[in-house]
């Protein structure tokens, strides 16, 4: 995997950061790198050499994982799930923001973003990128039994941050949310700390904050869904902006000769299947974008850009199967396509 001058690599579990454009000597940037929310997180400081910024941003992440993760047992989420058909439970109150957040966008997008995925989730397995065919996939039967348990309208939300889902096998699964929130999290810390010029990567999660230090726009590479992992089809520029990127490259298994990803359509049970291959989501919450970025993905280009349209401060850009590039009006001076094998396209919707 190279470097480029001045582009950061989104991908699937890090990002490179090459930021020779910022500054000549990349010892002057202040940089952390982790492993938490399973995946690999790099927070790079470019102005204020602030230690113990650095600090509370970290703790504050493991925090957030402490609390919303399903794989910690006793972790806010898990105590919902195990007292799914059960009772209530008392979550902490930024876990009740993010499962509220949650709701909200599944409401919004009438399911294509679905926080109750969990069974579905937990019956496909796809946890990496695996080149090596399955023998199997799940059955029907076993799709079938599992929808009955996903569905939005059975995720309650109470009085003092009680949250409580209404039958027993239900399961929250927040992974395609919690980081955007955990992003606008370092942000803010960074904020309050005098912090105006870094770049936060939560595994292909990034918040651009401020700008460089040339007072040049941070500059994204928009990675490509349709080669190796770190070539990029295009590049954003942005200041002050979350960029949120998705895509059937991800996280999937062979059967058959077909590739099958990790973004599941709660609708069908199966894996989306329509003509998107990669999308981005500029916004200015990246919990927004987090959200959305799934559920754009579900819908399609169409669907997708027509609610778009009903939200303010949001973008989007689409990478079709068919190897066209759907952006908006709003980016046409901020997006620049590198590669000659896909087409531009003005989004018509």
């Amino acid at each position: 995997m190279g470097f480029k001058k001045n582009i950061i690599y989104i991908v699937f579990i890090f990002i490179i950061l090459s930021m020779t454009g910022c500054t000549d000597n990349q010892s002057q940037s202040l940089t952390r790198t982790e492993f938490l929310m399973d995946t690999v997180i790099n927070l790079k400081v470019y102005d204020k050499q602030d230690k113990k910024a650095m600090d509370m941003a970290v703790d504050r992440l493991k925090e957030i994982e402490k609390r919303m993760s399903i794989t910690i047992s006793n972790s806010d989420v898990s105590n919902v799930n195990k007292n799914a058909g059960i009772k209530p439970v008392q979550v902490h109150e930024d876990v009740y923001y993010v499962i509220e957040k949650a709701k909200y966008f599944a409401e919004l997008s009438h399911g294509a973003y679905e926080p109750t995925i969990g069974p579905l989730v937990e019956l496909w397995n796809i946890t990496g990128s695996e080149e090596k065919e399955r023998d199997f996939i799940p059955t029907e039967e076993e799709i079938k039994e599992k929808m009955k348990l996903v569905d939005y309208n059975d995720l309650e939300l109470m009085e003092d941050n009680y949250v409580y889902l209404k039958r027993k096998g239900m399961k929250l699964d927040l992974g395609g949310i919690v980081k955007g929130y955990a992003a606008d999290e370092v942000k803010r810390i960074f904020e309050e700390n005098g912090v105006k010029s870094a770049i936060i990567d939560l595994g292909g999660n990034i918040y651009a904050l401020g700008e460089k230090s040339d007072g040049e726009p941070w500059r994204i590479g928009i990675q490509d869904p349709f080669s190796v992992t770190g070539n990029y089809i295009g590049v954003l520029n942005v200041k002050n902006k979350s960029i949120v990127t998705s895509g059937d490259y991800e996280r999937y298994f062979m059967y058959k000769g077909e590739r099958y990803h990790h973004i599941i359509d709660a609708k069908t049970g199966y894996p989306s299947k329509n003509e998107v291959s990669g999308i981005s989501i500029l916004s200015n919450k990246s919990i927004d974008g987090d959200a959305l970025s799934t559920a754009l993905f579900v819908l399609g280009v169409e669907d997708g850009t027509k609610l778009v349209n009903q939200l303010e401060d949001i973008d989007a850009i689409f990478i079709t199967k068919e190897k066209e590039v759907y952006i908006q009006e709003n980016l046409k001076d901020k997006f620049t396509l590198i590669d000659e094998n896909l087409k531009l396209i003005l989004n018509p919707y």
